[in-house]
């Protein structure tokens, strides 16, 4: 399963708001309503955003959403299944022949995914502009950091090897109560930088301060959970307590399972809400669902309606189903809310 999702923050003292962009949101194969996975990530307030898989045709899903292709700069691959990488090479093409598209990429993915994008590029005559650098691994820890998140690899079960995607937001420090401060005689300027790191300062009249008075208590940041293909949910281990957010497959109900003629490793809507329930997660995101699932109930015919009622038998926090446009917003106090949804308002306009 794979998801793509951009995550768009609003910066503020109380951090960023994300937002979430799915691009694609079937399993193995697209349909006439969904394309296969890929999700964009992108703190609002910032110029550039990350990309988590790519696959076949999400470079035409990006021409109806609002990101920029030249202001990607990371790519986060799952696993090397086509439904959730055979997008990338026509999507690096592209952006190569755009303004602004010779700034660097960087891919992270399980070991081969450089041999895969270099081979395609040189056997097509492809020459970028903008230089590639990798991160391939095969083994779990943390993979990059910034300034506001830590991004970090966990080992998942499927088919081939697997990876799920942990970004962190880092602790902020509380607020500064400046209020407090010029009741107690400290006037604004330099010194106030001093106290909002928390740090001991003497004032002109002599006194001493604690900058700790003046800051409230540290704000944890949240914490995105992004799957790939997977039947074990329970894998993304500690991540997942009290998690702002999960983003996971689920591809089949119980029933439809069941009457596979196969053994399918991936998930059930059962399956994934049972954990995120166990764990207290508070937002579950379910996507990458089986082209046997149609999106508008037909006599005869397997609904995503049966995938969200399975989910929430099992889980009571807040649920969503992700369709293809969909962008959700999560804000400071990890509140997850649909804000754009191309495709409900086309389904609309059709049926009136």
């Amino acid at each position: 399963m794979l998801m793509v999702f951009i995550v768009e923050e609003k910066y503020t003292s109380r951090g960023f708001i994300l937002q979430f962009h799915f691009l694609g949101t079937s399993a193995g194969s697209p349909t006439v309503e969904r394309n296969v996975t890929a999700l964009g990530f992108m703190p609002r307030g910032r110029k550039n955003w990350w990309l988590f898989d790519c696959g076949e045709g999400t470079q035409q899903r990006l021409l109806r959403s609002s990101l920029s292709l030249p202001k990607l700069n990371k790519i986060f691959i799952t696993h090397m299944h086509g439904d959730h990488c055979y997008g990338l090479f026509g999507l690096l093409t592209s952006r190569g022949l755009m303004s602004g598209g010779e700034e660097a990429v960087h891919i992270f993915g399980p070991k081969g995914i450089k041999e895969m994008i270099k081979t395609v590029l040189k056997l097509s005559y492809v020459n970028l502009s903008a230089p590639l650098t990798f991160t391939e691994f095969d083994e779990a820890g943390d993979l990059f950091e910034d300034d506001e998140f830590i991004v970090s690899n966990v080992r998942l079960s499927h088919d081939v090897p697997s990876w799920g995607y942990v970004v962190k937001e880092k602790d902020r420090p509380g607020s500064f109560d400046s209020a407090k401060a010029i009741r107690d005689g400290i006037k604004p300027g330099p010194i106030y930088s001093k106290l909002k790191n928390a740090e001991m300062v003497t004032l002109e009249d002599g006194r001493e301060v604690n900058g700790a008075d003046y800051v409230g208590e540290t704000q944890k940041g949240r914490v995105a959970l992004i799957g790939g293909d997977n039947d074990r949910p329970q894998l993304f281990g500690d991540a997942l307590k009290g998690a702002a957010v999960m983003i996971h497959e689920a591809t089949h109900t119980e029933e439809a399972m069941a009457g596979l003629s196969f053994r399918s490793r991936h998930s059930t809507a059962k399956r994934v809400a049972e954990v995120a329930e166990e764990n207290q997660v508070k937002n579950l995101v379910l996507t990458h669902f089986s082209p046997r699932f149609i999106t508008k109930k037909r006599k005869g015919m397997k609904c995503v309606d049966e995938i969200e009622d399975e989910a929430k038998e099992f889980f009571h926090q807040d649920l969503h189903m992700a369709r293809d446009y969909d962008v959700y917003e999560l804000d400071r106090e990890s509140k997850l809310k649909l804000i754009d949804s191309r495709y409900r308002k086309d389904h609309k306009s059709l049926n009136k």
